[in-house]
């Protein structure tokens, strides 16, 4: 039997996580007051399924003591229920009973008839939101004045898909994913009970990954303990819980911030000798970068991500105060994206290495030695050398198109600028006013913001220019780009548009790297 089953809790004490809902219906049932339809919504794996089996077991419990809510768990009743025996509950997938047919045969014409055994009888439609259309409207009717004797429980992890006639009928309640000491709390218990004895960084990791799902980390400890160990540490865990040291993820952190890029280079490699999955380490470090961003901004979440020691905590503030949120914001980004390309990268590690070698060197650019003179086989010039090429190179028609353009260029932006009036330094001068603006109404796109910088004003166009082109694509969006030309507009008390380019010492770092990428692909490199 699976370890989720066998420890499935069989009373309304053993649930965790979801006080205020067991609260709520525990006083119902004590005071014989019980509604003829509930609405169990929130994650998988959380309780919904298992609390709608406790209050079937309760209404029906023939032992139950007056004024309390607990089933006694030994009646003919309760030990049908728990073993999913009971013809008075009945359980329906609507994932594979989805149509009207089913509806009608299974609930509709079932419901008419009185239990057979039990006080009530009880429907729970798992995953209710499967339901046809035509399935919704043939159970409206029955479920908003069903006959006394029955109740209906819908289960559902897409509250948005159910039609408002369904919810509206419905004691609705919202269950939420299990704090991070409650289920560390539960991962323990059921050790304990199993003979076994769990190393606390253990817990913390299958705490960790399941998100608040309490079936998932129940299955995760269930995979560990199939080792046979009756002692479970993070060397005999690891094929199931494969990690890297925090200290490494912070060491790792710190040389990016300090820009060494030789040090990150050698931890990852490094790493991959010692065999660690360097999906897991991105994926570390991406965690631990958003420890960093959140606690940045001194919220309160408890149980955030991983659990650091008190001396990792001490290092990790140390080196926020050292770091910008534009910073964090652009690490993310970066890891992110490059951390998606590992899985079909030839060279695993390839893809970190790119996004160090692009953060430490995002300042000044990257630069790939080009060949020049392709066809007669010279050397590739200086970069000296290439200043020194004589302009007479360029034919007088191209000449004369460049000075057509700029003339061109210098009549339009003389014809708009007649209607401005202010100046490239009225708009530097308020710029403070707009960030402020910005950030609170649309606070994500004020750590791009941060990062741009003010290049030019040409007629009631504002000219900003980013270092990475994802930066100026964000804000070039459609619904972006009209978002801040009208806060824009209402500081400067004037109508303005607004062109983002990215830099061009950065337009040639990031050719460089697809450059890199497509003759890494090929089995070759750039030189």
């Amino acid at each position: 039997m699976a370890l989720y089953h066998k420890h499935r809790p069989q009373t309304f004490s053993d649930i965790i996580g979801q006080d205020h809902i067991v609260k709520t219906i525990s006083n119902q049932i004590a005071g014989d007051n019980v509604a003829h339809a509930y609405l169990f919504s929130g994650p998988r794996g959380i309780g919904k399924t298992t609390i709608a089996r406790l209050l079937s077991k309760a209404i029906n419990c023939t032992d139950k003591k007056e004024k309390d809510s607990e089933p006694c768990d030994k009646c003919e009743s309760c030990v049908e229920v728990t073993s999913s025996r009971s013809i008075d509950v009945i359980e329906i997938d609507a994932a594979s009973h989805t149509g009207v047919d089913n509806v009608r045969e299974n609930i509709i014409e079932n419901a008419r008839f009185k239990p057979t055994k039990s006080k009530y009888k009880v429907f729970i439609i798992d995953e209710v939101h499967m339901l046809s259309t035509s399935a919704f409207n043939a159970l409206l009717k029955t479920l908003e004045e069903p006959p006394s004797h029955v109740i209906f429980i819908l289960a559902t992890t897409e509250l948005h898909k159910l039609p408002e006639t369904i919810v509206s009928r419905c004691q609705r309640f919202d269950f939420k994913k299990v704090g991070f000491d409650d289920m560390g709390k539960q991962i323990n218990k059921i050790g304990k009970s199993e003979g076994i004895k769990i190393d606390k960084d253990v817990v913390e990791r299958i705490v960790n990954k399941s998100d608040g799902c309490v079936r998932d980390a129940i299955s995760l400890l269930d995979q560990i303990m199939a080792s046979g160990e009756k002692q479970i540490t993070a060397e005999n865990s690891s094929l199931v819980l494969p990690t890297v040291n925090v200290e490494k993820n912070l060491e790792f952190i710190t040389a990016l911030i300090e820009k060494n890029t030789a040090k990150d280079i050698e931890i990852i490699n490094q790493l991959v000798e010692d065999g660690i999955n360097i999906s897991y380490f991105n994926n570390d470090v991406i965690e631990m970068l958003r420890i960093m961003m959140v606690s940045k901004t001194n919220a309160n979440i408890s149980g955030l991500g991983l659990d650091l020691s008190e001396k990792v905590r001490k290092e990790l503030k140390k080196l926020n105060d050292k770091v910008e949120y534009s910073d964090i914001v652009v690490l993310l980004d970066l890891f992110m994206t490059r951390g998606s390309q590992i899985k079909t990268s030839p060279i695993p590690q390839l893809p970190l290495e790119m996004a160090v070698i692009e953060y430490c060197n995002k300042e000044q650019g990257l630069r790939i030695k080009e060949k020049d003179n392709h066809d007669d086989g010279n050397p590739p010039l200086s970069d000296k050398k290439r200043e020194e090429v004589p302009k007479k190179m360029e034919s007088d028609q191209e000449t004369k198109t460049v000075v057509e353009k700029k003339t061109i260029t210098e009549k339009v932006k003389n014809l708009v600028t007649k209607n401005v009036d202010f100046s490239l330094e009225n708009v530097k001068d308020k710029w403070n006013d707009f960030m402020r603006k910005v950030e609170n109404e649309k606070k994500s796109l004020s750590f791009v913001l941060k990062m741009a910088e003010i290049k030019d004003l040409e007629g009631n166009t504002l000219i900003l220019s980013t270092n990475f082109s994802f930066h100026s694509n964000k804000l070039m969006e459609s619904e972006n780009k009209k978002d801040l030309e009208k806060m824009l507009t209402e500081i400067m008390g004037s109508k303005m548009q607004l062109n983002v380019t990215t830099s061009e010492k950065n337009k040639i770092s990031e050719e460089s790297q697809e450059l890199k990428e497509l003759a890494s692909s090929l089995g070759g490199e750039i030189v």
